[in-house]
C-alpha cells in the first residue's frame, strides 16, 4: 500500500509528503518538474524514503502505469497550474486544472482508488466577503479563471462521487505560509513582512489593509493526511481555516518582537478570505494548530538562521 502525491515536490505538496511519511506509510511523488532540493530541506534524512518519478498529468496512461506498478491505494492531487500560470498562459493552464484532474477522476474510477484527496481553493468564493468568517457551504464567487477552474473541478468530482462511487475529499486552503513558499506574490509578502525585518532590512509589506487567515503548511499537509484517513465523509469539499490576523497587526508583533524594525504597510487588499472551518473540524477532525504569531516567528527565525544570527525564542 502506498501514497501518491501530485505536485509532491512543490510548496504545499512537499507538507502533504511529510505528514503522510510522520504517520509511516509509503509516498511516491509525481512530478512534472521535481524540486529535489525543497523536499530535501523539508524533509532531511526521510527524503530517503521518498520516490519521485518524473511524470505529467496531462498523460493518462502514465498515470495509471504509476498507480498500478507502485500499489498505490491513496492519492493526494495537488498539482495544478497555478494563478500565474493561468494569468499568463490560459489555454495550458486549463488543460492542467482541468484534464488533468479529469485523467487522475478517471485513472481512481479505473483501478479503484480506496480515497482521493484533493486541492481546491479559497478562491472559489472570491475576496468579497471581507472578515466575515465564510461557511463551508457559502455561496460561490469566483472572479479569476483560476478559481474558476477550482470550482468546474468541485463539480466534476461531485459527478465522479455520485455516478461512479468515487471516494473523493476537496480541500480550499486559505493563505498558506511555511518554509519553501515559492518566489510567487505570498513568498514576496512573507519577504517583505518577516524575512527581511528579521536581518535588519526594511520591509515594504503588501496588502496593508487586508486580513489574510494565516495557514502554516504543516497544518495544511496534516489536514491533508485526516482526510485521506477519515471514514467516507458527508460533505465533499472542506474549508481548512487558519488562524485569522489583520497585515498591520503582524507588523505590531513584529515590532514587539524585533524593536527597531522598519515596516512600512503599503495600501490596499489582497481580498483573503476568512473561514469557518466547524465543519472540517466536525467531519475530519481537522483544527489549525499553528498561531498567526508562531508563524511569523518561524519565518523571522529561519531568515536569520540562514544569517547566523541569533533566534528569537518561540513561546507562540
Amino acid at each position: 500500500m502506498a501514497y501518491l502525491v501530485t505536485g509532491g515536490t512543490g510548496f504545499i505538496g512537499s507538507w502533504v509528503v511529510k505528514s503522510i511519511l510522520e504517520k509511516k506509510k509509503h509516498v511516491v511523488c509525481f512530478e512534472l518538474d521535481p524540486n529535489i532540493e525543497r523536499l530535501k530541506n523539508l524533509l532531511g534524512n526521510d527524503f530517503n524514503k521518498v520516490k519521485i518519478i518524473q511524470g505529467d498529468i496531462l498523460h493518462f496512461h502514465k498515470i495509471l502505469d504509476v498507480i498500478k506498478e507502485n500499489n498505490i491505494t491513496h492519492i493526494a492531487h495537488i498539482a495544478a497550474a497555478v494563478m500565474r500560470v493561468c494569468n499568463t498562459n490560459p489555454h495550458y493552464a486549463m488543460q492542467v486544472n482541468i484534464t488533468g484532474f479529469t485523467n487522475i477522476l478517471e485513472a481512481c474510477k479505473q483501478t479503484e482508488i480506496e480515497r482521493l484527496v484533493w486541492a481546491s481553493s479559497a478562491s472559489v468564493f472570491g475576496g468579497s466577503y471581507g472578515n466575515e468568517k465564510i461557511p463551508n457551504d457559502a455561496s460561490f464567487q469566483p472572479n479569476t479563471i483560476y478559481a474558476g477552474s477550482k470550482l468546474l473541478s468541485e463539480k466534476l468530482a461531485e459527478h465522479y462521487f455520485t455516478n461512479y462511487g468515487l471516494d473523493i475529499i476537496g480541500l480550499r486552503y486559505t493563505f498558506v505560509t511555511g518554509h519553501g513558499m515559492p518566489n510567487s506574490i505570498g513568498g514576496k509578502f512573507i519577504e517583505e513582512l518577516c524575512e527581511k525585518p528579521a536581518i535588519g532590512e526594511k520591509g515594504r509589506v503588501p496588502w496593508g489593509e487586508d486580513n489574510p487567515d494565516w495557514l502554516w503548511a504543516g497544518d495544511a499537509g496534516r489536514a491533508t493526511m485526516l482526510a485521506l484517513s477519515a471514514n467516507t465523509t458527508q460533505t465533499r469539499a472542506f474549508n481548512v481555516a487558519g488562524d485569522p490576523g489583520s497585515v498591520s497587526s503582524a507588523i505590531n508583533f513584529i515590532k514587539e518582537i524585533l524593536p527597531g524594525s522598519d515596516l512600512e504597510p503599503l495600501p490596499g487588499k489582497m481580498g483573503f478570505n476568512n473561514f469557518d472551518g466547524s465543519v472540517a473540524e466536525k467531519e475530519i477532525g481537522y483544527k489549525p494548530e499553528w498561531t498567526m504569531k508562531k508563524q511569523i516567528v518561524a519565518h523571522i527565525n529561519r531568515a536569520r538562521q540562514k544569517a547566523n544570527m541569533k533566534l528569537i525564542e518561540d513561546t507562540y
